[in-house]
Order: C-alpha cells, then structure tokens, then sequence
C-alpha cells in the first residue's frame, strides 16, 4: 500500500447518475457526490438485516478482521488481548492467503474463512469483502452500533479490549483515515495545446487500508460487493488505475503516477461515490455516517477522517528532526516524536511502511499513551532492547 495506502468480483459502485447537491459548510458552495444507482444492488436485495430494525436483544459487536498472508504476528499478543474481552462483545476472523497461516491461528479466538482469491495492492478487497460476509453472517442479528475493523497479520492493539470497544461501540458511523487531497486519484480533461495537463473534473478519495466501518455501511458495502460485477473496468480506466505498464499507479490531483492500490479507494467509493471537482480553493461536504465530518476538498488538505491504526510511513518520521507546528502536529507526528531512539521502526519507503523488529519498553508505553488504538506493522517477536520477552512485555504494558 502507497503512503496513505482483477480478479475483482465486483465494484458496481459508480454509475453515471448524479444525486441531489449535498451542502457544504462552506457559504454558497454546493458539492455533488456521484454515487450507485444500480437496481442490482439495491436495498432491496441485501441479504441482512438493515440496522435501522437492528436486534435490541444482544450488545454490539466489534469484528476483528485480519488478513494475513503466512501467519499473524505476535499471536500470543493477540491471545492476551482476547482473554480479557467478554465474549458476547467480540468476533475475530482471518482470511489466510496461504495453508500454514490457519495452523497458525489453531487455539486462538481467530475464525479462518474461506480462502478467496487475492493480490497484493491490486485486489484485496475481495478478501476484506469476503471477511465481512462472513461477519454480518455470523454475528447473530444485528445491532446499529455493530463495527468491523480489518487488522492486517502484522496489526497490534495499542489500547486493552475495554478501551477499545468503549471507543468504538458507541461511535455513530465509519472510521476512515483520508490521505491528503493531493494523493486522490483524479480524472481531467484532456489538456488544452501547449498545456502540461488538463483540468481535474472527478476525484476518488484515497484513505488508509485500515478503517472500521459501522454495521450500515458494512451491509452496503457487501450488498454491492454480491450484486455482480459491473463498472469495475470502466472505473479503473477513467481513473487510469492499475493499468499496463503502469502497474499499481494511478494518476493523483498532484499530476504524479502515485502506488494505486484498490483497497485504497474502494470502500468510501462504495459507500459516498466519487467526487466532481471544483476550482475554488476550499470544498467541503458533510458525509453522512463519516466520522469527523465534514470531508475538506482543498490541494492543501491533510490527513482527515479518524485515523485509528498508526502505520509506520517514513515522512511522518521526518518530525523528529522539527519544530512541531499546526500543520505538522497530528497523531502520526507526536507518536514518532515520543519513541526513543531504540524504538524507532524501520523506516521502509513510498510504496511499503516500516515497521518494527526492535522496541524498547518505552517505546511500547509511547504506544499506549499514543492516540492509536492500533498500531503496524510488527515483525514477529521483536526483540526488546531492555531484557524482557516481547510477548511477555507488551500485555503487560499495554492491556492495562
């Protein structure tokens, strides 16, 4: 996955109608989001229960969602974490990409599911999608206040089970980690003679892989995932997205070929469509079920949205070296800022993050005190520069 970061089954999620004008919170601007308005996948055919006439009976539930490769990192870790989670409050699944991966997870509250086809960067949605089936299948009913949370295998809770289902229980709608407006995939129009590039007409928003979405947006997301495929191709070719021999790129709103990993984009694509755009310098549209609305659209924007998991991308580490200010002063930063020397993870590059194969105990506490309630990547029993067993330590620190 790229910094914010066909085998498709489905991605009927663009269709060419336009929906009433959504009002900003800017004065006298207006901002209309392209969306589904596909009979397929309507309402109507969604195999689940719709949250608005949600089973009162049981609590809600948060569902873990991994997706790993070989095996989950740090198991035993996660195994702690559980221990301490009353079981009507959770559900934990894994999409394993390879056999030894579900051996892995043997005694431990990790449901392996089918195995579904899968490549990086280019499709993982289809496994992410295949997880939440399997969720909204098993779960029991349904509660508005349901979450599912996808966790990759090298994913660790920054905060004990209780701090993070009082978080995200009662939190009314998704949980999406916007990269800067910079990184959006964007259409344009063919460039006028003598121009280096056309006008920006359409936007698709780019967000962290690792989001939480609630029960509602679960359901639709799903729902249109199961209807069929539809406008897939014709959505990567009018983004230009994974297209030959610009593997894995997409054309961004700074002009560059920028990683354009599916998963990226697909999720709030399903759920509010994509975005015409505007030449003024500031948009905003309030999205409904978005958690920190409203959603700036500006070439200055930065990361917006609720940002959830910390993953280890090397510009963020940058701040060590600086002064913080307004702009520079989010989540990302300060965690950086608060690791000692010892626990600074591996630094990684533009297309892949860091991640972590040595910590110190107080690198860990900087995790729990950080903003986080998840944190990647880690390797598997990282080594901890102050004595004590990695697998050991980190409960202990941290699930308290």
């Amino acid at each position: 996955m790229s910094i914010c970061g066909h085998a498709v089954k489905a991605f009927c999620l663009l269709a060419a109608v336009t929906l009433p004008a959504v009002e900003s919170h800017a004065v006298g601007r207006r901002l209309r989001i392209r969306s589904v308005a596909d009979a397929k996948g309507s309402s109507g055919q969604w195999p689940y229960v719709a949250a608005a006439t949600a089973n009162a009976w049981r609590p809600p539930i948060v569902h873990f969602l991994f997706l790993a490769v070989g095996k989950v990192n740090n198991i035993d870790v996660w195994k702690s974490f559980f221990a301490h989670a009353p079981h009507d409050k959770f559900r934990a699944y894994v999409h394993c990409k390879v056999p030894e991966c579900a051996a892995s997870v043997a005694n431990s509250p990790l449901v392996p599911i089918p195995v579904v086809p899968s490549y990086y960067c280019a499709d993982l949605v289809t496994p992410m999608n295949a997880l939440l089936g399997e969720a909204l299948l098993r779960s029991g009913g349904a509660n508005p206040q349901d979450k599912f949370v996808f966790v990759s295998d090298s994913t660790l809770p920054a905060k004990p089970f209780s701090f993070i289902y009082d978080s995200l229980s009662p939190r009314t709608g998704s949980d999406f980690c916007v990269c800067s407006v910079k990184e959006w995939a964007t259409r344009r129009e063919q460039p006028a003679p003598g121009a280096k590039e056309g006008r920006a007409i359409e936007l698709a928003v780019k967000h962290h892989q690792w989001s939480v979405l609630d029960r509602a947006h679960a359901e639709k997301v799903y729902s249109i995932w199961r209807a069929g495929p539809s406008m897939i191709h014709d959505w990567l070719m009018r983004f230009q997205m994974n297209i030959p021999p610009r593997s894995r790129s997409v054309k961004t709103f700074a002009g560059s070929s920028d990683t354009g990993c599916l998963d990226e984009f697909y999720h709030m694509a399903a759920i509010y469509g994509t975005m015409p755009y505007s030449d003024h310098n500031d948009n905003t549209v309030s999205l409904p079920g978005f958690t920190n609305t409203p959603l700036h659209v500006a070439p200055t924007a930065d990361l917006q949205g609720s940002c959830d998991t910390f993953v280890a991308w090397p510009e963020y580490a940058k701040v060590r070296d600086k002064s913080f200010n307004s702009s520079t002063n989010h989540a990302f930063n300060r965690l950086y800022a608060n690791l000692d020397p010892l626990s600074i993870p591996y630094s990684g590059n533009a297309q892949k993050p860091g991640y972590w194969d040595t910590i110190s105990s107080h690198g860990i506490r900087a995790i729990r005190a950080s903003d986080f309630l998840f944190v990647r990547k880690f390797a598997d029993a990282p080594k901890v520069t102050d004595g004590d067993n990695f697998g050991a330590l980190y409960p202990s620190l941290v699930f308290v």
